[in-house]
């Protein structure tokens, strides 16, 4: 029996969220064998700061396109400036993405996984699907530099 309060607390359909990155991953910072890569501020339902590990791949891509694997994860504050007193809202293992490449241009990602952390604000949104897309551009020296995106959790 599911009572009108207990539906009240079920999430909504979807969490809509934009986000803005800057690229990092010369930084070299690597644990359990990923990379981080991007990091920058998310807003819409879930406020806060998003940061990107590419998991390392085993082979570079070849052509314009690279496939590859990457845990996301929101936090409340940047855990970086703040690692004492950052709050995990969100994460998830997207392991299924694709890079178009286009050196010059913007170029663009898209990505799909599942919610595997939460606060207990979001806890009802673990094993839920996720679909990330975005582009980025890269810098004078053709290096990833910048971009902007879209997260939906379903």
């Amino acid at each position: 029996t599911v009572l009108a309060d207990d539906a009240a607390i079920k999430p909504a359909p979807s969490l809509r969220c934009t986000t803005e990155y800057d690229f990092v991953g010369d930084q070299g910072i690597v644990v359990e064998g990923r990379l981080f890569c991007w990091i920058g501020p998310i807003s819409g339902d879930i406020d806060g700061v998003i940061k990107w590990w590419l998991v390392l791949p085993k082979s570079p891509p070849t052509g314009q396109v690279g496939h590859m694997l990457f845990r996301w994860e929101i936090w409340d504050i940047d855990p970086v400036l703040y690692p004492d007193d950052a709050v995990l809202l969100l994460a998830a293992d997207s392991p299924v993405g694709s890079t178009t490449v286009r050196h010059g241009k913007n170029s663009i990602w898209r990505t799909s996984g599942t919610v595997t952390d939460a606060s207990e604000e979001f806890e009802d949104w673990i094993g839920r699907r996720v679909h990330q897309n975005g582009h980025f551009t890269w810098d004078e020296f053709g290096a990833p530099e910048h971009g902007m995106g879209t997260l939906r959790v379903n």
